[in-house]
């Protein structure tokens, strides 16, 4: 008798995914079920974010991608759950309250926190238990991981090598300025702006006082602070002004400079040269840097650690 091999492994392929459907998880891990009406109401609240639902969606394969996206994430937050337990580090139901508290603190509405966790698969019964879970992992990683990493010195004084270029800070001026905007681009704005700038410099000439005039006269946002723009380095304002600017000494005045806001009258209080940041100074940046790289490379070997280990049975893997 002639066997149809194409169609009898089409067959079987159609019946081992309908076994498949009869289990209510999408996955479980180390027995624990990941139920599948909680996974696609997440797949479908992550769908909805990205814009991508009413044929959003372009690519072959790109809702399969993001099911599996979302259900590799909750089982490494299952395994995370599972090792804090372990571990001890599960958090107080007073903990769970206050955090569910401040959830819906940012609702206006008893309602419309409901129906937000609704839209992601949840009860308010089954949210407080997402809440203690992920609590538990952070509490985790912040009393049981961080406080074993250690930064020597040797290690910042090597991130502080290798990284020379970026340990400089360049020069710096602190400028106030008065601005006559232009208010619009015909020639009778122009003049406007022109007299009015002219006028200002003529009383700096004879005497007055910078901030005074510029609090009384300038255009500028600045205008409230005296025409104050604190400290900034070039590359921050425009050529024009930039290039006056660090051509000052400290209680200079510039003459008149035109940019695409309008005129301006420039005055420098202090200058900063350009300089390296010692390593001792540094640090204070460093340390902290390398503590988060050490501490994200150590939650992800142990995510991979605790993979390997576990019994996991995912009904979506390929």
């Amino acid at each position: 008798m002639k066997t149809n091999l194409p169609k009898m492994l089409a067959l079987l392929a159609m019946a081992c995914a309908a076994e498949a459907q009869t289990s209510p998880y999408a996955a479980t891990v180390n027995g624990e079920g990941i139920p599948r009406t909680f996974l696609q109401a997440q797949v479908d609240h992550l769908v909805n974010q990205r814009g991508l639902g009413s044929g959003g969606m372009t690519q072959p394969g790109e809702y399969k991608r993001i099911q599996q996206e979302v259900l590799d994430q909750l089982i490494v937050q299952e395994l995370l759950w599972q090792e804090a337990q372990r571990r001890d580090f599960v958090v107080s139901d007073a903990d769970v309250d206050e955090q569910l508290e401040k959830m819906k603190s940012g609702f206006d509405t008893e309602m419309a926190f409901q129906f937000k966790i609704k839209e992601g698969g949840f009860t308010e019964e089954t949210y407080r238990e997402d809440i203690r879970q992920q609590r538990s992992a952070q509490r985790m990683v912040s009393e049981g991981i961080l406080p074993t990493i250690e930064i020597s010195d040797e290690e910042i004084q090597e991130f502080y090598d290798a990284n020379i270029d970026k340990m400089t800070i360049p020069e710096q001026v602190r400028a106030r300025h008065i601005l006559a905007a232009l208010k619009s681009k015909d020639e009778e704005a122009r003049a406007l702006a022109q007299e009015k700038i002219t006028e200002v410099q003529e009383a700096l000439e004879a005497g007055g006082n910078f901030a005074v005039l510029a609090l009384e006269h300038s255009d500028g946002p600045s205008a409230t602070q005296g025409g104050d723009l604190g400290f900034f380095e070039r590359g921050q304002m425009v050529p024009p002004f930039e290039e006056a600017a660090f051509a000052l000494q400290p209680g200079e005045i510039s003459d008149v400079v035109e940019t695409q806001f309008g005129f301006h009258i420039i005055k420098v209080e202090e200058r900063r040269e350009g300089r390296t940041v010692p390593v001792e100074e540094a640090s204070e940046k460093i340390r902290p840097y390398l503590t988060q790289q050490k501490l994200q490379t150590i939650v992800e070997t142990l995510i991979e650690e605790l993979q390997a280990t576990a019994e996991i049975d995912n009904a979506f893997a390929n």
